[in-house]
């Protein structure tokens, strides 16, 4: 395992202590957390989070990310903005029916910024964090 994945994800456990990460053959990283509990607003009150830590973490900076299982909506049933239910995550045999956000960071710094830099922004979205 890539060892600044590695010592990132011990301190990501503080927050979320089932958090793990799965080297993938591209040499990416699938970083899943599970039973993340979400805000009223959305049509389930639990789902878990996974992203891809791409080769060359941290220098690679993570780009999207996917709830499952299945289709994540709001609780109106619509669609929630910038998802798609069809587009699996990369290198993750066998694929899973899972909701794809394209949410991206407007910043990335290799020095400064964590994993759990990019589960902040994942919490945002929810809008579990301001």
């Amino acid at each position: 395992m890539n060892p600044v994945i590695a010592q990132q994800l011990e301190s990501l456990r503080n927050s979320y202590p089932d958090a793990s990460a799965t080297p993938l053959p591209s040499g990416a990283h699938l970083i899943t957390i599970p039973n993340v509990t979400l805000p009223a607003g959305w049509n389930r009150r639990t789902t878990t989070i996974l992203f891809v830590a791409p080769p060359g973490y941290p220098a690679g900076q993570p780009d999207c990310f996917w709830v499952e299982p299945g289709q994540m909506r709001l609780e109106n049933q619509g669609t929630p903005q910038a998802t798609n239910d069809q587009n699996p995550i990369p290198g993750l045999l066998p694929a899973r029916q899972m909701t794809w956000f394209s949410w991206h960071l407007q910043s990335w710094s290799a020095n400064n910024d964590s994993l759990h830099t990019y589960v902040k922004v994942i919490m945002k979205r929810f809008g579990l964090l301001q």
